[in-house]
């Protein structure tokens, strides 16, 4: 029986995308969003996630109508500043300004993290200005959104 298990164990080492699977199996992927939703203009959407642990998280995004949006993942400290509009750091590899569509991946370390969907001025994307007479504008400039963020 040991030495069938190490034959096998060598084998897998060989073989591509063996040991992904191990991986997967012992630290399964976990969901913690999954939503197709509407962000109205001058809006935004507050997702708060914690990972125990280091982590790898994944965030998949894709703009499905209405105007690019920004995708920003932060700690609490910097979304207070990112709600008073104020200057704000992000976690670049987590975060794609002014986006139609994002695939990101990056491992962080434990805590606690907000990633936001932005249809604001307060990031690089911009809602469309006014349109109507005299610089109204009645037109909600909402984006269509189909996102997921995972952890492994």
């Amino acid at each position: 029986m040991k030495t069938q298990l190490a034959l096998l164990i060598s084998l897998c080492v060989f073989l591509p995308g063996c040991m992904d699977d191990v991986n997967d199996a012992v630290n399964p992927e976990q969901e913690l969003f999954d939503d197709n939703t509407f962000v109205n203009e001058d809006e935004h959407i507050k997702l708060t996630w914690t990972i125990e642990s280091a982590s790898t998280i994944r965030i998949d995004l894709e703009r499905q109508e209405g105007p690019n949006i920004d995708l920003y993942t932060m700690t609490q400290l910097n979304y207070e500043k990112y709600e008073e509009c104020d200057s704000f750091v992000y976690l670049a590899d987590l975060s794609d300004p002014n986006t139609a569509a994002a695939n990101l991946e990056a491992t962080i370390d434990a805590g606690t993290y907000i990633t936001v969907i932005d249809n604001t001025d307060c990031g690089e994307a911009q809602p469309p200005g006014p349109q109507g007479p005299l610089g109204t504008n009645d037109a909600n400039d909402r984006a269509r959104v189909d996102y997921r963020v995972t952890a492994q």
